[in-house]
């Protein structure tokens, strides 16, 4: 994970096998994330053949899909202005099956955890160990660090606003 400072996560994910990346290769992974988030059918996707997301999803890669779950995760979770993300690869640069991931984040804190547990939901739906994962304690643990992150930011803004002062009243 790299934070810029922008507002966005850069993560490198890298596929098991490289050679199998796609939803054709596990289409049981989004049509069970739709059943799990029916919200996700309402995300736009910019694919460049004016598909929805969810006809995407027939054929798409699985890094893109975690990118949705991720951005997914942090809505159920805290409301949220409109976030974006974007998948890309360039195998004539990475090894193949290597993608790199942006998604924008309003809390750092949550989105950390909306990245944990996506990835965990997907290597469970992978191995069709769903079961394993309870989506609506993770939903409700994302919640509580949603929370903590925005009081971080605050006192962390607040502190910085009191330093800011300090300097000005030394400087007199």
């Amino acid at each position: 994970m790299l934070f810029g400072g922008d507002g966005r996560v850069k993560l490198v994910v890298e596929m098991p096998n490289p050679d199998k990346y796609t939803t054709k290769d596990a289409p049981h992974i989004p049509r069970f994330l739709f059943r799990l988030f029916p919200h996700l059918a309402k995300h736009r996707c910019d694919n460049g053949n004016g598909l929805s997301f969810r006809r995407e999803c027939k054929s798409t890669e699985i890094p893109h899909l975690f990118e949705h779950l991720i951005i997914e995760l942090q809505g159920q979770a805290q409301k949220t202005g409109l976030l974006k993300g974007e998948t890309q690869w360039d195998w004539r640069v990475d090894p193949k099956g290597l993608f790199h991931v942006e998604v924008e984040y309003e809390n750092e804190l949550l989105v950390v955890g909306a990245i944990r547990v996506a990835e965990r939901i997907i290597n469970a739906l992978d191995a069709n160990q769903l079961d394993e994962v309870d989506i609506q304690q993770e939903i409700e643990n994302l919640k509580r660090l949603a929370r903590l992150g925005y009081e971080i930011e605050r006192l962390s803004d607040k502190q910085l606003a009191e330093g800011k002062c300090e300097q000005a009243a030394q400087a007199s």
